[in-house]
């Protein structure tokens, strides 16, 4: 019976041993660049607009990011992360133009 038991276990230890990751999912996946970044966007009142990408910002709003005869419309700053400022930093300002 203990034998039995034991060719049962093995297996199962095998498998899982096999399925399972070494390394952590945030370590694994550093090494890959982040091609969408998301900011926070805020009127040059301080009100939260939206999280949104630049891309995404520039489409939505109509804006630019020519301050040449242009009134500031949209602020935009990161939520941090690796290879960005801290959480908190003005990164784009979006002017609208008449």
């Amino acid at each position: 019976m203990k034998k039995i038991k034991i060719l049962l276990l093995l297996p199962l230890l095998a498998g899982t041993l096999l399925l399972s990751s070494f390394s952590p999912w945030q370590q694994h996946h550093a090494n890959y660049p982040v091609v969408i970044r998301n900011y926070a966007w805020y009127t040059p009142a301080g009100q939260f607009v939206a999280w949104s990408t630049l891309a995404n910002a520039l489409v939505v709003s109509g804006d630019d990011l020519d301050p040449t005869n242009g009134t500031l419309d949209l602020e935009g700053y990161t939520d941090g992360g690796p290879d960005v400022p801290p959480s908190g930093t003005l990164v784009y300002k979006l002017y609208s133009h008449p």
